[in-house]
C-alpha cells in the first residue's frame, strides 16, 4: 500500500542519519578540529534528541495519529542537515544533530504502531522486519555511495543534497498518507503523560530493559560512528573504502533482519531467536578485542557478522508488544524506543570518553580499539543474560496485576495482549 512506502521512504532518511557520521567522520572531524570525545557525543546528539522526543512523539502519535506528527517533525531533520552543512563551529554542528534527531524520532516508532494496527499479532515481527529490511536502503545509502558522493562534491553538499531529499519525503507523508487521527481517544494530555510513564512501571518489561539499552547500542556504535575511524587509523583507509566496508556491514544488517524475522515466524519464539542472536553478535567483538589490527578482512568480515546478528530490535519489540495493552501501543512502542536510542547516545558517549582517556594515557591506537570491543562485548553479554530471566511472552493464562494511568489492575493475556 502507498501508505506504508511513504513510512518505508521515512524510515529511511532516519536510518540513513543515523550511521552517516562514520562515513564522514574522519573529513568532518578535520575540518572542525574534533577529538574522540567530541566526535562521540556530536554522533550521540543525534540519539539524545531522539530519545528524549520519544516522550512527546508517542502522545502525539496516540492523539493526533502519524500523518501529523511524522510530516511535521521531518521538517526539524531537513534543518538541522542544512545546518550540519553550513557549520563552522562543533556547536552549530551539534544542534544541527540535535535538530536530525528530534526530527526522525516519530518515525520508527509510527511505522510500528501502523503495523501494530493493520497486521495480527502473530505476523508482527515478520512484517516489522520486512518493513526495515526496506527502509534499509537509507542505511546502504549511508555507505559507499555516500562516501563517494563526499568524494565527488564534498560532505557539505552532500549534505544540502541529502536534506532536500528530506524536504521531500516530508510532503509525501503529508499528502499521501491517510489521516489515522483516532477518533476513540478522549484522554486529557496529563493522563496520557501518566498513562506513559506508567509503561516503565510494568514489572514483566523490566527484564527487557537492558537488551533495549545495549543491545541496539553496540551495534551503533560501532556502525554509527567508530568503524569508520577505526578502519582510518589502523589501515588507512581512505573515504570509498570505508564506504565499502560499511555498506557490506549494512547489507548484513538488511539480510540480518529479515532472517531473524523469517526465524521468528519459523519457530514461534521470538525471545530464544533474540537471546541467540545476541550471543552470536558477541563472537565478532570478541574477535577484533583479541585481534584488533589482524587485517582490513577480518575487520569487515567482523563487522558483517555483527550487522547479521545484532540488529534484533524489531523482534525485542513484538517481545515486548505482548505486555502492552492496546490503547497504550504507541506510547509503549515510543517508551521501548526511548529507552533504546538513549542506549544509543550513552554508549556512544561512554566511547568516546574511553578512547579520549586512552589517547591521553598514549596508548597505541590498536590498544584503544581493543578496549572499545571489550567494554561493547560486556555490554552485550550482561544484557543478555539478565534477559534470559524474562518471560517468553504476555499470553499466559494466569491474572497479571499491572499499573497503568496510575489505576492498579487484575488481567488476563489473550491474543497477544494483556487487557
Amino acid at each position: 500500500m502507498i501508505e506504508l512506502a511513504v513510512l518505508c521512504a521515512a524510515y529511511s532518511i532516519s536510518l540513513f542519519y543515523r550511521g552517516m557520521l562514520a562515513v564522514i567522520a574522519p573529513e568532518l572531524s578535520t575540518e572542525l578540529l574534533l577529538n574522540e570525545s567530541q566526535l562521540g557525543l556530536l554522533s550521540s546528539a543525534f540519539f539524545i534528541s531522539f530519545a528524549v522526543a520519544q516522550i512527546p512523539c508517542g502522545i502525539a502519535l496516540d492523539r493526533f495519529g502519524g500523518r501529523v506528527t511524522i510530516a511535521s517533525c521531518l521538517w526539524f531533520a531537513v534543518s538541522g542537515a542544512l545546518l550540519l552543512s553550513f557549520t563552522e563551529s562543533y556547536y552549530w554542528a551539534l544542534l544541527g544533530q540535535l535538530l536530525i534527531g528530534l526530527g526522525c524520532a516519530p518515525v520508527f516508532t509510527g511505522a510500528m504502531l501502523f503495523i501494530g494496527r493493520c497486521f495480527e499479532a502473530s505476523r508482527f515481527g515478520y512484517i516489522a522486519a520486512l518493513v526495515i529490511t526496506i527502509g534499509s536502503i537509507g542505511d546502504l545509502l549511508g555507505t559507499m555511495p555516500l562516501a563517494m558522493l563526499a568524494e565527488t562534491i564534498g560532505w557539505r553538499d552532500s549534505m544540502r543534497l541529502i536534506a532536500m531529499l528530506t524536504a521531500l519525503v516530508a510532503l509525501l507523508c503529508c499528502y499521501r498518507l491517510s489521516s489515522d487521527k483516532p477518533t476513540h481517544n478522549f484522554e486529557s494530555p496529563l493522563t496520557m503523560i501518566t498513562g506513559m510513564f506508567s509503561i516503565l512501571r510494568i514489572k514483566e518489561l523490566w527484564l527487557l530493559f537492558p537488551m533495549f539499552l545495549f543491545s541496539y547500542a553496540v551495534l551503533m556504535t560501532i556502525r554509527g560512528v567508530w568503524s569508520g575511524p577505526y578502519l582510518a587509523d589502523l589501515y588507512h583507509s581512505g573515504a570509498a573504502e570505508r564506504g565499502k566496508v560499511l555498506m557490506a556491514m549494512s547489507l548484513a544488517m538488511a539480510l540480518g533482519t529479515f532472517m531473524l524475522g523469517w526465524f521468528d515466524r519459523r519457530f514461534k519464539n521470538t525471545k530464544a531467536v533474540v537471546m541467540v542472536s545476541a550471543l552470536l553478535a558477541v563472537l565478532p567483538l570478541i574477535s577484533l578485542s583479541i585481534y584488533p589490527e589482524t587485517s582490513v578482512w577480518l575487520a569487515m568480515c567482523s563487522f558483517v557478522l555483527l550487522g547479521l546478528f545484532g540488529f534484533n530490535y524489531p523482534l525485542l519489540m513484538s517481545h515486548s508488544r505482548t505486555f502492552l495493552l492496546p490503547q497504550y501501543m504507541g506510547r509503549g512502542m515510543a517508551v521501548l524506543t526511548a529507552v533504546s536510542i538513549a542506549g544509543v547516545a550513552l554508549v556512544q558517549a561512554v566511547s568516546g570518553l574511553l578512547l579520549d582517556r586512552a589517547g591521553r594515557a598514549e596508548l597505541m591506537s590498536a590498544e584503544q580499539y581493543r578496549l572499545l570491543f571489550i567494554m561493547l562485548a560486556v555490554m552485550l553479554l550482561s544484557a543478555t543474560l539478565i534477559y534470559g530471566f524474562s518471560r517468553r511472552n504476555g499470553k499466559a493464562d494466569q491474572p497479571v496485576t499491572r499499573i497503568l494511568a496510575g489505576r492498579k489492575e487484575t488481567i488476563i493475556c489473550s491474543r497477544g495482549y494483556l487487557k
